[in-house]
């Protein structure tokens, strides 16, 4: 059984400040299913490398890494992660380590991220959400020399959750004064603030699901940079041409219009009201997501009928603040969208978890047919972001 670990503890005696090992009892998520998400992942890297594709799926023989890994990749032959872990070391040799190594794995299993989000949230609860997003990584291998090109994060605290096998965790200070080893088993979960480094080895093989949570560093600036940009990118038409200067030593001053246009329109962007309502954007997504980005997709779409039952679904997150007079910004599990304004507000109330409640009834909230409808759009789409679910008409 799964033990939640004394977060109001850790929070005033370790984040940020010291290393320490958290037994959970029981793998934060479950090894098989996280097997399974990797055998899904893996499929389209099986020829070679997909460049600025998320999930990315890398592997490694000993420190290199290789493009077109082929079925050194898990597969659908392979029962779970022990039997992938003796196969591969068997085509490999005993001697040489390996890794099978997933940038973002969450982002395509909502369960697996359900997990995931709801382990962040215990610690976010104390420390508060961060302006940028938490990463997560997954791997499965055998190795005693970490491999080159796996991630390393500088100004991020680390948790290290071991699905899997036994992991030994080499620790040490920036500044290289002090270093120590701590080993930990499935069940347990690493943490390290973000001014000590660790590399992780596992002789007998482990599977490894690490959350990187951002603490330091101008990441900030260059999240907001990002926005200006984007918002530059959707003003109209793009000129890749690069302008030329006369050639140096001529006397007078140049002006150069696209540059001048440019900061022109950086200056019009950072002025106007449609950074701050991206800024909110973000941040409602952000938040209703405990920054664990990117999120799953929505579900499908499909209609509520009026004697059907819905109820809150755990831990329910649903954001909602004014975008502007008469406009509400409303997200849910990290989707943003345009919802109804404070009679809304009578819906959510209606809405407790675990409780089911007709969507008649619900509907019936509404004053007149036009919020009627509202609250009937809200319903579904509050169905297809996972913040309702169905009930069974038995159970209801």
């Amino acid at each position: 059984m799964r033990h939640a670990p004394d977060w109001a503890r850790f929070a005033s005696t370790h984040w940020e400040r010291t290393p320490t090992r958290l037994r959970l009892g029981a793998p934060l998520m479950s090894p098989e299913q996280a097997f399974q998400g990797l055998v899904s992942v893996s499929a389209p890297f099986r020829l070679g490398t997909r460049f600025r594709a998320l999930p990315d799926v890398r592997f490694f023989a000993d420190t290199a890494r290789l493009r077109a890994p082929g079925t050194l990749l898990p597969g659908e032959k392979d029962a779970d992660a022990a039997a992938y872990l003796q196969r591969v070391s068997r085509k490999l040799g005993a001697a040489r380590g390996f890794q099978c190594f997933v940038e973002q794995p969450l982002m395509v299993d909502y369960a697996q991220w359900e997990r995931g989000r709801a382990f962040v949230d215990g610690v976010l609860a104390h420390v508060g959400v961060p302006v940028l997003p938490i990463v997560s990584d997954l791997w499965l291998g055998r190795f005693g020399a970490p491999p080159q090109g796996a991630a390393r994060r500088e100004h991020h605290a680390r948790f290290t959750a071991v699905l899997h096998g036994r992991l030994r965790a080499r620790q040490w200070t920036k500044d290289a004064r002090k270093a120590w080893t701590v080993e930990a088993q499935a069940g347990d979960v690493l943490y390290a603030p973000s001014h000590v480094w660790q590399e992780e080895a596992s002789d007998e093989g482990a599977l490894v699901l690490r959350l990187w949570i951002p603490v330091r560093g101008s990441e900030p600036l260059e999240a907001v940079k990002a926005l200006a940009v984007k918002l530059l990118e959707a003003q109209g038409e793009q000129d890749d041409t690069v302008p030329y200067l006369p050639y140096p030593g001529t006397r007078g001053r140049t002006r150069v219009p696209r540059l001048a246009h440019a900061a022109s329109a950086l200056r019009d962007v950072t002025h106007g009201p449609d950074l701050r309502q991206l800024l909110r954007i973000s941040w409602a997504q952000r938040v209703s997501a405990s920054a664990l980005e990117p999120v799953p997709p929505p579900r499908a779409h499909e209609p509520l009928e009026e004697d059907a039952y819905v109820r809150k679904t755990p831990p329910g997150r649903v954001v909602r603040m004014q975008d502007s007079p008469g406009q509400w910004l409303w997200a849910v599990n990290g989707h943003a969208f345009a919802g109804p304004g404070p009679f809304a507000a009578r819906v959510l109330d209606a809405l407790a978890p675990g409780v089911p409640v007709r969507v008649g009834a619900l509907c019936g909230l509404g004053r007149g047919a036009a919020q009627r409808a509202q609250v009937r759009t809200l319903l579904e789409t509050l169905h297809a972001l996972r913040g309702i679910e169905r009930v069974p008409s038995k159970e209801a």
